[in-house]
């Protein structure tokens, strides 16, 4: 282990050069002597240069240049790493004001015995030391602290990244199955339109063929009856319905399970009044659909409106599309 390095800055040098001797025969190594601050502050900056600084710089108060021991002891450790005892005849109370704030190790006062300098070097390299490791572990642990803080803000960028990621994903899977709603929605409507039209139109044939039966004399009646039927056969509904069901049910899963559990006493006919209902098909478009009047049709609504016990005021179609 490298002995303890020293530096003297000491107004008298008898002194100076006896300290040197005694404390270099104790082991110590003594980087230089000075009786200035200023000449102390130069040599000091020289030893820094060649990575030479000393560990304890035994100052004392007064010196023989115009700087002071407490002004040269400010300046050193303002820019160096070691450590200051003070040495002097100085009034105590006197040097303790003026030098306390640059927190020293030691105070010493002459006359001083060898052996009181000897404890006070130890004493104060070892707090000097415990001081290095203490910065040294708090530097590591700053050090640390910053990797780790740089280490979680990656990850939360990556984080982010991700979300942002699933989100644009999430849009773009529910524009997709909009329009796929959209899609289904125009598919169904336009064919409940062109049922509803279909039916009018047959229905219109069927009135005029009716017609003629009535004041025709020579139509083969037989042959009309079957076109009629023909054309009975092609208005039925079951058929178109289960086409419309399938779109429907596309659109709004589960409509039909919800009806049934919450209103078990609904018939397949109210069913299929008010899914035409859900649709916000009006009462004209309901009646060429399900081949009935108009006025049968607002009966069915009527009755329809009891089975659900709904109290005047609310409209029924808001009514279904709530179910």
């Amino acid at each position: 282990m490298a002995p303890i390095s020293l530096y003297i800055v000491e107004d008298e040098l008898l002194l100076a050069h006896e300290l040197k001797t005694k404390l270099t025969g104790f082991g110590y190594e003594v980087l230089g002597i000075d009786r200035k601050g200023e000449n102390a502050i130069e040599n000091i900056s020289n030893l820094h240069e060649s990575d030479k600084v000393p560990d304890i710089i035994i100052m004392d108060v007064k010196l023989a240049g115009k700087m002071d021991g407490i002004e040269a002891a400010r300046i050193l450790t303002e820019n160096y790493n070691c450590g200051i005892i003070f040495l002097t005849s100085l009034n105590r109370s006197e040097v303790f004001a003026k030098s306390f704030s640059l927190k020293p190790y030691a105070y010493l006062f002459k006359p001083v015995e060898i052996d009181q300098i000897r404890v006070a070097i130890e004493v104060a390299n070892y707090q000097r030391n415990l001081e290095i490791t203490n910065e040294r572990i708090i530097s590591e642990l700053k050090n640390e602290i910053e990797h780790r803080k740089l280490a979680e803000k990656e990850r939360n960028q990556r984080l982010q990244e991700r979300i942002r990621a699933e989100q644009k994903v999430n849009q773009l899977l529910k524009q997709k199955h909009h329009m796929e709603l959209d899609l289904i929605n125009r598919e169904l409507a336009t064919s409940s339109i062109f049922i509803s039209q279909k039916n009018k139109i047959i229905g219109l044939i069927k009135k005029d063929i009716n017609r003629l039966l009535k004041n025709e004399k020579t139509i083969d009646k037989v042959e009309i009856a079957k076109v009629l039927k023909t054309i009975d056969e092609s208005i039925k509904f079951d058929n178109d319905w289960y086409r419309i069901k399938a779109h429907f049910e596309k659109i709004h899963p589960e409509f039909f399970d919800r009806l049934r559990k919450k209103f078990p006493q609904l018939t397949p006919n109210d069913h299929k009044l008010c899914a035409l209902l859900r649709m916000n098909l009006n009462t004209k478009e309901i009646s060429h659909i399900l081949k009935i009047t108009a006025p049968s049709t607002e009966i069915s609504r009527i009755r329809l409106r009891k089975k659900l016990e709904l109290p005047k005021g609310i409209n029924l179609t808001q009514y279904i599309c709530e179910v």
